[in-house]
This record gives C-alpha cells, structure tokens and sequence, in this order.
C-alpha cells in the first residue's frame, strides 16, 4: 500500500510538472509574440470548390504572407534591424497537448488572444464567390491590431488574377498594420528612384507618414526610429544642415548609436571631418560592436591626411595611422566589409606598404566583384604599366555601369558603401551643390571652417550627454 502510494505521488508530481512546462512552453510562445512584434496570419477560408481544385485556405495563407513579407524585406533596406518585425503563420506556431488535459497549447493561445487586450496583431480571411457569377471571387482579410479591427478586400474576379491585386491589398493591410514599416517601403521605393535617377526624388509620401510619428510624441514606439528615418530622408536631399537638426534633437531624447553615426555622416559630407570623428566616436561608445562607425572615423582620418600639404608629414602619417587601425577594428568585427577592406588598402598605399595594400584591394574584389568599382580604380593607381592600369580601370568603369546608382550627383558616402568608382575621380568644376541648403563643401582643419560652425556634437548638446572618447580602445 506505502508502495503504491508513493508511485501515485510520483506520478502526480510529473504529471504536475509536465504541465507546469507545457503551460511555460505555451507562456514562452504568447511572450514572444507580444513583445517581439510578430504578426499572425491564420488559415484563410475558402469554398469547397476552390479547395478541391487546390486553392486551399493555407494556400492563400501562404500568398497573403508572401506578399508581405515582400514588403517587409523592401522596407528593411532602409531600417535597423531592431526595428523589424516578422510574419508567421498559423501553421508554423508549434503545437503540443498540455499534459493532463485535452487541451492543445495552440487552443490556449487563441483562448487567451481573443479574452485578454494583448497587443498581438492577427490577420483571419475568407474567399467568397460573388453571386451571379461563374467563377468570380473576393478575398477579404480581417487585420486585428491592438483591439482595432480593419477590413480590406480585393476586387472581384478570377482566382488566376488574385496575385496581381495581392500587392495593394497587402500594401493597404500594411499601412495600417505598421505604418512606420509602410512608411519605410515607400521610402525604399523613393530611394530607388532617386539614386539611380530612375525619378525625381520625392519622399513626400513617406515624410509625410513618418513626420506624422514623430508628431505623435515620443512615447510612439517607433518615435526614435521615425526620427532617424526623416535624418537619412534629408540626407538622401543633400540637406545635411537639415540632418543634423534632426538627429541632435533625437540625441536628446535618444542618444544611440544611430542617432551619432547620422550625425557624423552629415557632418563628413558638409566637409567637417574633425567634428565628424566626435560623432562617431559618441556612435562607438554607445555599440562598440558595430563596425560602420570605426569604418566612417577612419575614412575621415584618411580624408585628413589626403588634404596635408605632405602626405608624407609627421600630422599626415599619424592620421594615416589611425585611419588604418579603425579599419582594422571594422574588418575585425566584420571580415566581409568590403569597404573597409578598399579603405584599409588605400590607407596601407599611402603609409608606403604597396604589398600589403595590393592584398587588401584584392581581397575586397573578391568579396564582391559586382561592387567592386572603386576597388579596381585604387588598384589601378598602383600599376605604372599603362595596359595594366587601363584593364583595371576598364573593370571600374564595367562595374559603375552596371549599377545605375553609381552617379555623380549622389553622397560620398552612399557611392563609397555601393564600392563606386566615380567617388575617385576628379570632379568636374560644372558637378555644384543639389541642395540650396548647404555651403560648398570644405575641407576640414584643426581650426575648423565658417560651414561647420555651430554643429558639432558639443555644440548642441550638454556635456552631460556625451561619453568619453578617451575611454575607447581599439
């Protein structure tokens, strides 16, 4: 008797602990889908006829979900990762019968969904066949997003045109879903036009959105991301000023890491290079992981010793120096970073160490010889064999045509990250300004021009919000 009731306690504690872990499983699930921003999409619905002809309802869960996550992956061209969000289906949440009962963990999460005020966006759907009609159909999606419930519809017609209205119809379920990431979408789109020249640049639409959140007031979740997103948007118009009023308002309320490197490639293209090495090195202290901001301080310490009277000048060799160990920190932290690697190598050619530049700038063309325009031409410069320098020079230029973005009239900074060529080249004296906003650009010395007055991170923001550069080491 003292056995068999020993083995029933036994068998009640791990029947209770099953339990525990499969409603800890279920809580982890429902935990992961409120905080980390995942949209569900269900089964969708369909008629019989449509099923047994092989338009089942996971089937159109597939196409909706493709569709938006098409959109989605456009508009992370243009957003930090942190910012992104993800789409999963209904099928793919793992599903387990919670020990001791009948109930699947998939049941309890929809039980729980639908009576708590849970902040998890679900998209549910249904075809319809319109009446009167042989083979006509509408498909209806329902988005719940925070307890506010959205319908959208496609027009009516033949399943086989579905996919073609599939994109404004997600595009509409979108721009309510998320409007930040819609925002982002069509700003990638803007930007596509605009940097290959494919369009005039106009963001109207997205600043539109985006100024919209940053309106809201900073207690929007996606405030600080918003504001980032109008600072490139000005820099995409050469407005730099602009950029940086921006961002050193956001550096007061949020002073990341983006919110610095921003700073600094504005302040690097206004032709500040001193002052752009501040805001970067406040961009490090702030994610000492991330390896654009070494990249960004060494090339304005290269940008430096390019203009010394001597390169070979005891203030040109340390700033060469220093260039040199940044990019070494980025490749360290990102040993496929083919700009850093064009930069190192350019760097090493300068501080007289032609073998091991040569090793750099062939490495970065084999990274990616699709980008790798602005490495041909830097290697070319180390060839005095006319045929040599012609066929590198050759590739350059294949390369730069290949890519309509490779043109003149965008940033240097944006030329250098696609690996283009034409940001080596001599600019032509009729190539001016885009931007009625900003100064002719100037090259930066200890004592600073008249363009960068006034917007270097100390200028703007109290000393209490800076870190210490001293305390960073490479």
């Amino acid at each position: 008797m003292k056995a068999a009731a020993i083995t029933t306690s036994l068998r009640t504690i791990f029947m209770d602990l099953l339990l525990l872990i499969g409603v800890g499983l279920a809580g982890a699930i429902l935990y992961k889908l409120v905080c980390a921003h995942e949209t569900l999409i269900e089964t969708i619905s369909v008629p019989d006829e449509l099923s047994k002809a092989g338009y089942s309802g996971s089937v159109f869960q597939s196409l909706v979900a493709d569709h938006l996550i098409r959109l989605e992956q456009r508009a992370a061209d243009v957003i930090p990762a942190s910012a992104k969000e993800e789409i999963k289906l209904d099928a793919d949440m793992p599903d387990f019968s919670v020990p001791g009962t009948s109930v699947s963990a998939k049941t309890m999460l929809q039980y729980v969904r639908e009576t708590l005020p849970l902040p998890i966006s679900t998209i549910t759907g249904s075809v319809t066949k319109v009446a009167n009609t042989k083979d006509h159909y509408v498909l209806h999606l329902t988005l719940v997003e925070r307890g506010v419930v959205y319908h959208f519809d496609t027009p009516e017609g033949p399943i086989t045109d579905l996919d073609k209205h599939l994109d404004a119809l997600t595009e509409a379920v979108l721009q309510k879903h998320n409007p930040y990431i819609y925002a982002s979408y069509k700003s990638a789109q803007a930007q596509a036009r605009c940097y290959s020249g494919n369009g005039p640049c106009d963001f109207s639409e997205a600043q539109r959105i985006f100024s919209s959140i940053v309106y809201a007031g900073d207690d929007q979740p996606d405030y600080k991301w918003a504001s980032l997103a109008l600072s490139k948007i000005d820099e995409a118009y050469h407005d730099y000023k602009g950029e940086i009023e921006q961002v050193s308002e956001l550096a007061r309320k949020y002073p990341s890491s983006w919110s610095f490197y921003n700073w600094g490639v504005a302040l690097s293209e206004l032709g500040c290079q001193r002052m752009a090495i501040g805001a970067f090195e406040q961009a490090i202290a702030r994610q000492a992981s991330g390896e654009a901001p070494f990249n960004a301080v060494g090339r304005a310490y290269l940008t430096l010793a390019k203009h010394e009277r001597n390169i070979h000048s005891a203030a040109a060799v340390n700033e060469l120096k220093n260039a040199r160990d940044n990019f070494l920190v980025a490749i360290r932290l990102k040993p496929d970073y083919q700009e850093a690697h064009v930069n190192l190598a350019e760097s090493l050619q300068l501080l007289d160490k032609p073998a091991d530049a040569r090793r750099e700038y062939s490495l970065a063309i084999e990274i990616d010889p699709t980008h790798a325009g602005l490495a041909y031409a830097r290697y070319a410069d180390m060839f005095a064999d006319p045929k040599k320098r012609g066929t590198l020079l050759g590739l350059a230029d294949r390369t730069d045509r290949s890519h309509a973005e490779c043109r003149r009239t965008n940033s240097a900074s944006l030329l250098e990250a696609l690996g283009c060529s034409v940001v080596a080249q001599p600019e032509p004296a009729a190539i001016v300004q885009t931007s009625a906003h900003d100064e002719p650009q100037t090259d930066d010395t200890p004592a600073q021009t008249a363009a960068c007055h006034g917007y270097a991170v100390e200028d703007r923001l109290p000393d209490a919000y800076l870190l210490d550069p001293v305390a960073l080491s490479l």
